[in-house]
């Protein structure tokens, strides 16, 4: 579940900007700019009712710009793209999670971007014995 998100808000990025270097991995030294970053630094599991779950997973987004002199406008601009395009990301499964808490700080080298998906799961109940199968000896 963990991975298909990450590869979602991934693949999203990739839409939105085509010439950045996109990755799951921290690019350390030497990194071709512009790059994101993408990781999961959260995740959040509280039972509902059964076998229903309700899990946030928070994902941040560190975007390097080139280097120029319009540094600061870049970084502004992919703000702007990344609140506008982040609220809804689709899952490879085709199903569509919502994003919510979206916030964005400029850094001194990289803009970071928060925001977290939030969503239900279902998880498939052990099968248990029943008393009826059990015999007394």
């Amino acid at each position: 579940m963990y991975n298909k998100i990450l590869d979602a808000v991934m693949k999203k990025l990739g839409n939105l900007f085509p010439e950045a270097q996109i990755t799951a991995d921290p690019l350390g030294a030497g990194k071709i700019t512009p790059c994101f970053e993408v990781s999961i630094t959260q995740a959040e599991e509280k039972p509902v009712t059964g076998n229903r779950y309700f899990r946030s997973v928070s994902i941040s987004i560190m975007y390097y710009p080139k280097d120029s002199q319009y540094v600061s406008r870049d970084r502004n601009e992919v703000l702007d793209t990344l609140m506008d395009n982040l609220e809804y990301i689709t899952a490879t499964d085709g199903s569509i999670i919502r994003g919510s808490m979206r916030t964005g700080k400029s850094q001194e080298e990289a803009l970071t971007f928060q925001t977290d998906y939030e969503m239900y799961v279902l998880k498939s109940s052990k099968s248990e014995d029943s008393m009826e199968d059990i015999k007394l000896s």
